[in-house]
């Protein structure tokens, strides 16, 4: 829990900047190059055996402040915090499921942060919806499953290669934007 109290303060405060500043598809395309880079050097690392119940209070709040830079448009939330576990000596499926766990109070706050919206136009709750948010729930959970049992034998390549191919495609657009 102590974790995710950097990211949901430096959230709040940059939240603007993030709607603004930080919508630059340059940017955003470093970003999900630089951190591809970073995600093969910590996946290559060795092996891995750090259990996630021994990860100190300190390297617990450096994973909330990783968690917080997904505030820039091509940091993946789940991205940076399961690279950090991995640099922090976490194996892959811990690192998985420490970032998943992390993400619960952080989903929890921002669903809470909106809910006055909700209220103030109760028009927008209708079936189309709740419809969203359970099709929504399922999808998460089932895409967790699925990493959780994927990470177990294998490593975070295509994810690497994931980020490389869309930084290019994004990089590619934007340049010829500005021609």
């Amino acid at each position: 829990m102590i974790a995710t109290i950097p990211g949901a303060l430096i959230g709040f405060l940059l939240e603007e900047k993030a709607e603004t500043v930080f919508r630059n598809p340059v940017l955003i395309a470093t970003m999900l190059i630089l951190l591809g880079v970073i995600l093969y050097w910590a996946d290559r690392r060795g092996r891995k055996l750090t259990d996630v119940k021994k990860i100190s209070l300190g390297q617990s709040l450096l994973i909330g402040v990783s968690q917080a830079l997904a505030i820039i448009p091509g940091v993946s939330r789940s991205g940076i915090t399961m690279t950090t576990g991995l640099l922090f000596g976490l194996t892959r499926e811990g690192a998985a499921r420490f970032s998943f766990l992390l993400s619960a109070p952080v989903i929890f706050g921002a669903g809470l942060i909106k809910l006055p919206d909700i209220i103030a136009n109760p028009g927008m709750v209708n079936a189309s919806f709740l419809i969203g948010i359970l099709v929504s729930a399922i999808a998460g959970v089932a895409s967790i499953g699925f990493l959780l049992r994927y990470v177990q034998t294998k490593n975070y390549l295509p994810f690497v290669w994931y980020r490389f191919l869309l930084g290019a495609v994004v990089l590619v657009v934007a340049l010829v934007r500005l021609v």
